[in-house]
């Protein structure tokens, strides 16, 4: 019996991982899949499914990691005529606070709509598998090292119009944090914005 009761304690964290795993990419496919074409229904069908605004200035990791996207954008956009505009969002899923940016560049080559979805408390990556069984395609490109673990995925044909997605995992403590501003998992895409909108 005690055997067992080890076995089973060993076990936890795996399925607990998992779990958690299944959780964060079915709430990034609730969010940003249903209305992924369009800027303004992603805004509100996120809110429709439980996301609310909130003030990032409250959240310091939240705050640095949109200095430095607002930072690299602005030189983009000079140097690439185009604009970009954001919302963010919040709730809480099974007691964990997620955060998710929706995001729309216009450009005279691509107008794209991204939707990205961050666990700042992340201390393990999120199974790569869940997100191909979303996809449907496998990673296309997989990294791991002792500061970084990222997968990329090439556009899925079940969702038309979108293109690469981006799973990354930064661990407490690493030195790439300095560079974007957070620690945790991201999970984002970005789809062309639809012809009806």
């Amino acid at each position: 019996m005690f055997l067992a009761g080890l076995a089973v304690s060993a076990a936890s964290p795996a399925v607990a991982e998992a779990d958690w795993s299944t959780s964060f990419v079915d709430t990034f496919q609730s969010a940003c899949v249903p209305e992924r074409t369009s800027y303004e229904r992603t805004l509100s069908h996120a809110r429709g499914v439980g996301w609310s605004a909130f003030d990032i200035t409250e959240h310091a990791e939240f705050s640095a990691m949109m200095e430095i996207v607002e930072e690299a954008v602005e030189a983009d956009g000079e140097d690439m005529d185009m604009t970009f505009e954001s919302e963010t969002l919040a709730r809480h899923v099974e007691g964990r606070p997620l955060h998710l940016v929706v995001s729309l560049v216009e450009s005279e080559y691509l107008d794209t709509v991204g939707c990205y979805l961050y666990d700042f408390d992340a201390d393990a990556p999120i199974q790569t598998s869940v997100v191909s069984n979303l996809l449907g395609v496998k990673p296309a490109q997989m990294h791991r090292d002792e500061t970084i673990e990222s997968a990329v995925w090439g556009p899925p044909p079940s969702m038309p119009g979108t293109l690469d997605t981006y799973l990354t995992y930064i661990p407490p403590g690493s030195a790439v944090a300095n560079l974007t501003g957070f620690d945790g998992v991201v999970l984002k895409f970005t789809t062309s914005v639809g012809e009806e909108n």
